[in-house]
């Protein structure tokens, strides 16, 4: 049935549960229904549907129901169509080989960031993040790079409901703190994550710009923090290389 707004309130619904848990990664029926004041049967019957259709799965152990890799690979195939994923990926092979760790390509969900590509170190002791992982942005560097460019008053809304829970030795712990490490990407021109998503391990990070300016990508290198010291020559190497990749892929996207 159709809303006075023309808005077919079935599908509205179906949308709401999918950001809903989006946003929560997990929730049952009963948490579902109190959010969107719905009642459990709706509920339920919505989400038989989009279980059926492979956009949610449910676990039979907790009934906690969360989305499937189906969004992911929706985002990847319009990711591939502005060409980001394609024109990156022979840049992020150089940097793999001049570097020898672990490179990464990511893109920004909401407050996350979410791996899209990447090129393993072939160290044996070496930094995976899987591809489709999503991580929280204010962790990592990727996800740093990137809100390093955009508008402090876009950065405070995505921002303000974020709690910067500890996931590492060195989170990030609130609002400010997080505010002063944007403004030094922003005037680095590459971002730090010094074993703030995981204890261990060091990342680089700088933004990819389209023609606009705009920030719509991140690339990366990953490496265990004790392979480098803070500041060595062999750290700077990893640093001008990520600030020169991205400078390059930028340069193909027009920026």
């Amino acid at each position: 049935m159709a809303s006075n707004n023309g808005l077919v309130q079935s599908v509205v619904r179906a949308l709401d549960i999918l950001e809903l848990l989006h946003k929560y990664q997990e929730l049952n029926i009963a948490r579902i229904s109190s959010m969107l004041g719905l009642d459990k049967s709706t509920v339920h019957r919505l989400l038989g549907t989009l279980r059926q259709k492979g956009y949610v799965k449910q676990d039979p152990e907790t009934q906690m129901y969360s989305t499937t890799l189906k969004f992911f690979e929706m985002g990847l195939y319009s990711i591939d169509r502005k060409g980001i994923i394609r024109r990156a990926h022979p840049h992020l092979e150089d940097l793999a080989q001049k570097v020898k760790e672990t490179v990464n390509l990511a893109v920004l969900d909401g407050i996350n960031i979410v791996y899209v590509d990447k090129i393993l170190s072939t160290e044996v002791i070496r930094a995976d993040l899987g591809i489709g992982r999503s991580c929280p942005a204010y962790a990592t560097s990727l996800g740093k790079a990137i809100l390093s460019h955009l508008s402090e008053s876009r950065v405070l809304r995505l921002l303000e409901n974020v709690s910067f829970s500890s996931l590492g030795p060195n989170t990030v712990k609130n609002l400010d703190e997080f505010m002063a490490q944007l403004s030094q990407a922003r005037r680095r021109g590459y971002a730090v994550d010094d074993e703030e998503l995981m204890e261990g391990l060091a990342c680089i990070g700088a933004p990819i710009l389209n023609y606009a300016g705009e920030p719509v990508a991140a690339i990366s290198v990953a490496y265990p923090r004790y392979r480098y010291a803070k500041d060595s020559a062999e750290e700077r190497f990893i640093i001008q290389n990520v600030i020169d990749t991205a400078d390059k892929i930028s340069k193909e996207l027009g920026s």
